[in-house]
């Protein structure tokens, strides 16, 4: 199985000299296609820098970030920005959609600014899939937080991206909701083939995942093979206790 996403000795630090700061220290990591990865750790261990180095959201200091085989480290803003808008999703706890949209017009708001003309079977197939279709001439304002975060994983879905990067995509949901919304992205890995990277905290949206990897001081210390809330949660109180000590 082939990388969709490929980090290799990623170093980020923000100022110099004596006030630097370093929010990844080395990382290397590869996620495989057809894939769902959660990405945890302590407040201030990395997580977000990583995303946005990962996604081509943010440049690296040091190191490269292979995506869908493409180095994202050479590119200029301009094909950056292109590669962004057609091999990535992104789903934020922020749901991010236009209020003077429709549901419809938000889905295929990526499509259209790239100049593509909508795949209609497969929008179709999309919006069942995420259950919009009887709401599809709605505002977001009507909607509520879940059906919100459903138009988004559509939105991320519908251009069919090599991989979706996910921030904590159940933050603002309740436990019922997020539960729904999480089936809904491990549907789209089994049944699609869709790549997902998760960042999260919480123990319980881990355990949709495939594998969940660890962060702790901007670095990787470890990961789990199916995992289950429960140990999650042990692997991330021993991370906490440790990276206190550190």
């Amino acid at each position: 199985m082939s990388d969709a996403v490929r980090l290799t000795q990623v170093r980020k630090t923000y100022g110099k000299g004596s006030g630097a700061v370093t929010a990844l220290d080395g990382v290397s990591i590869r996620f495989q296609r057809g894939t769902f990865t959660a990405v945890m750790g302590p407040s201030g261990s990395g997580k977000s820098t990583f995303l946005h180095c990962a996604a081509g959201l943010d440049r690296p200091t040091e190191g490269s970030v292979e995506l869908d085989g493409t180095e994202l480290t050479q590119l200029g803003e301009k094909k950056l920005t292109t590669l962004r808008r057609d091999r990535i999703g992104f789903i934020f706890q922020a749901f991010n959609l236009l209020p003077a949209l429709t549901v419809a017009q938000n889905i295929t708001l990526p499509l259209r600014l790239a100049g593509r003309r909508p795949d209609r079977a497969l929008v179709d197939q999309v919006v069942r899939g995420v259950g919009l279709a009887q709401r599809l001439g709605h505002r977001p304002a009507q909607l509520s937080g879940g059906q919100q975060q459903r138009v988004a994983i559509a939105r991320a879905l519908v251009t069919r991206p090599a991989v979706i990067f996910a921030d904590e995509p159940t933050g603002a949901l309740d436990t019922r909701t997020a539960r729904e919304v999480l089936g809904l992205l491990r549907q789209s890995v089994t049944e699609a083939g869709q790549t997902i990277v998760m960042v999260t905290h919480d123990p319980v949206a881990a355990s949709f995942a495939d594998r969940v990897v660890f962060l702790a001081d901007g670095r990787f210390v470890g990961e789990l093979a199916q995992p289950t809330a429960d140990t999650v949660a042990e692997r991330m109180t021993n991370l906490g206790a440790w990276a206190g000590v550190a």
